[in-house]
């Protein structure tokens, strides 16, 4: 319900209510008493919008005045549907995609009506990228898609868009390369789960600072997905991909005074199958934060220092597919070196970190959660690390096969970390 001030625009009322099972609805309806006062004096009756929506049923609305609220009756209709049908640039589905109607012009109201946010009128696309809404007779329905969306849809669906009846259909380019794999066992060739896959785009900075790129963590099948978003200084290209107890994916950004390639589709990296060493050792703790109580969630990392002599080299082919079609195969040089593994605390604090025998340097980084009741699980991944430089204070312990080290972290005083979904 919204209060037609003078100006014609709606202004809106608190409250939001439901009918019953019968369609009938009784709710009582605040207004100030100077309001009202102010109403009678100048002999101006009040207006007001009454709006109505059902998922199945449709729309309904009217413009009454005060005396007409009481014993009022709306009917649902709906003037059609619009269906849309969301693939990217590949020709996938993009499924799990949310939004909803945001705004109505209505015919009688001069301005725009804002729709509140109720969550039974979030739609999001099936399995099939699909999804179809029901449009209100007589009016133009505006539709804004979630915060939670690809990069390219993103950038084309910044403002809300006017429906209409029938079927619009979108493809929208990723916007960014996606690198892809899967981390097995290199003894028994199962699925490595949890592990850590890195991308940076400094290679050879070791220990000088963290990666500030992304991360993402392999599912129970051991397969992962990274997004490699554009860089304002040019486009990236890979050049190395290194893995280690947790696999670290390398890329290099060309060098400013080299002409960079133009980017006419989107990339698809897929490094297949790559086999690791599974991790033979593990480090546990608690976080804790500087009040000395338990740091809920917070960002565990470690780096391990190898010797030159334990590096390795070999080469893997990584398979490139662009939405245009083109298809070509890069020869990758893989070396092992110095590891890198993260996991996130418990809503407790504590940690379990899988990782290769030998001396380890931790840290904990404190985690900016979304504004929304705290999850009982790590918050999703990829997501962004702060630079940490190499005068800050780590935590040094050491592991041997088969052992499980136990340390107790304290929260940093970094900026928080924001997860980031992709």
């Amino acid at each position: 319900m919204w209060r037609i001030i003078p100006a014609g625009a709606p202004k809106p009322l608190p409250g939001i209510w439901s009918t019953s099972e019968s369609g009938e609805l009784r709710a009582r309806l605040p207004l100030p008493s100077e309001l009202l006062t102010v109403a009678r004096e100048n002999q101006t009756p009040l207006r007001f919008l009454v709006l109505a929506w059902h998922p199945q049923a449709g729309w309904a609305w009217s413009v009454v005045r005060q005396d007409a609220l009481q014993n009022m009756k709306l009917t649902l209709t709906s003037a059609g549907q619009c269906t849309w049908t969301v693939q990217n640039c590949f020709g996938e589905p993009a499924k799990g995609l949310k939004g909803r109607i945001v705004q109505l012009r209505i015919p009688e109201i001069a301005t725009p009506v804002p729709l509140p946010q109720m969550p039974e009128a979030v739609l999001q696309t099936n399995a099939e990228g699909k999804l179809t809404v029901g449009l209100p007779e007589g009016s133009t329905a505006y539709w804004a898609w979630g915060g939670e969306l690809p990069a390219g849809m993103r950038w084309r669906f910044h403002e809300p868009v006017p429906l209409s009846v029938g079927e619009q259909r979108v493809r929208y380019h990723l916007g960014t390369r996606e690198v892809r794999g899967r981390l097995v066992d290199a003894r028994t060739h199962q699925p490595l789960r949890e592990g850590a896959v890195l991308l940076r785009t400094q290679p050879g900075k070791w220990f000088q600072c963290l990666p500030t790129d992304y991360l993402a963590l392999t599912d129970a099948q051991g397969r992962f997905t990274v997004y490699l978003l554009p860089d304002p200084t040019g486009p990236v290209v890979p050049t190395l991909c290194r893995f280690s107890s947790g696999a670290e994916l390398w890329a290099s950004l060309i060098p400013p005074d080299a002409r960079p390639p133009v980017q006419t589709a989107c990339e698809r990296w897929d490094l297949g199958e790559v086999a690791l060493n599974a991790p033979d050792a593990f480090i546990v703790g608690e976080v804790r934060g500087p009040n000395g109580k338990p740091a809920p969630f917070a960002l565990v990392v470690g780096q391990q220092k190898q010797p030159n002599a334990q590096e390795r080299f070999a080469e893997i082919t990584c398979r490139v597919v662009t939405c245009t079609g083109v298809r070509k195969n890069l020869r990758q040089r893989v070396h092992s070196g110095e590891a890198f593994a993260c996991a996130f605390a418990d809503a407790r604090g504590r940690f379990r970190l899988p990782v290769r025998a030998g001396d380890w340097r931790l840290r904990a980084h404190p985690v900016h959660l979304p504004n929304e009741p705290a999850p009982m699980s790590p918050p999703p991944l990829p997501c962004e690390i702060p630079s940490v430089s190499v005068g800050t204070q780590w935590t040094a312990t050491r592991v041997g096969v088969g052992q499980t080290a136990k340390v107790q972290l304290s929260l940093s005083t970094d900026m928080p970390v924001r997860p980031i979904r992709v």
